[in-house]
């Protein structure tokens, strides 16, 4: 290994030891400040992502997100009283519920990190964005192959 590709190498290491800190601490803000957690974050983008004409129910929710239809309740409750999500009746079921991000929030990134992500890739070419988002992506496989 050429001894560039070494400092280069370890550099990135430890700016994603930086990144990991500091995503740690954001967690523990959040916490604090009662802000959006990642269901919550992973709830609005699945709503937000789901079709027009086929908007998420409940139950889809919930199996996306892995819990509980109890759990999701509370997932959803959070996001209604946030005003990030509507919930309405299914139009071909009465009986059943559907989930649309609310008008405040169609069209805005999830949450600050969000916004501020997308203001950041703005100063990058593409082919940066590509090559940083390739690396995070692979980052992310490695991270859900560890055992736990």
């Amino acid at each position: 290994m050429s001894t560039s590709v070494h400092v280069s190498t370890s550099e990135l290491v430890r700016r994603v030891e930086e990144l990991r800190r500091a995503e740690a601490q954001l967690t523990r803000r959040l916490a604090a400040m009662r802000a959006p957690n990642d269901t919550d974050r992973e709830a609005m983008r699945f709503i937000s992502d789901a079709p027009i004409d086929a908007p998420a129910t409940p139950g889809e929710l919930a199996a996306h997100l892995g819990v509980s239809t109890a759990a999701v309740t509370s997932v959803i409750r959070r996001l209604r009283a946030r005003g990030q999500v509507v919930v309405a009746r299914h139009p071909d079921d009465a009986r059943s519920k559907v989930l649309r991000p609310s008008l405040r929030d169609l069209h805005s990134p999830v949450d600050e990190l969000s916004r501020r992500v997308e203001a950041l890739a703005g100063e990058f070419t593409p082919d940066q964005v590509d090559t940083v988002s390739r690396f995070l992506r692979r980052l992310g496989e490695e991270i859900a192959e560890i055992p736990e």
